[in-house]
């Protein structure tokens, strides 16, 4: 039996911006972000794309990413998902 795991592409509710790990039909895994109709917006997912991956955190000068996967952290398990406010 396989220990493989099955990775599929995350897909955001209508109003939320997430990013998770995941995988396109014929991609490696990484690291996604979506986002659904009812407000957010692919300018949106540009903004949550920077704070994990461009903005150099201070001590170490890496990006968010890097550095917790240096603090031993598994980005496979990395979850964050934000909705639009109502009304």
């Amino acid at each position: 039996m396989s220990t493989r795991k099955r990775w599929r592409a995350p897909v955001a509710k209508p109003g939320e911006l997430k990013i998770a790990y995941g995988k396109e039909r014929h991609d490696d895994p990484d690291l996604m972000i979506c986002w659904g109709a009812g407000g957010a917006t692919k300018r949106d997912s540009h903004v949550l794309f920077h704070f994990f991956y461009h903005v150099a955190l201070p001590e170490s000068g890496t990006n968010l990413v890097k550095e917790l996967e240096a603090r031993g952290y598994d980005i496979t398990t990395l979850k964050f998902s934000i909705m639009k406010k109502s009304g």
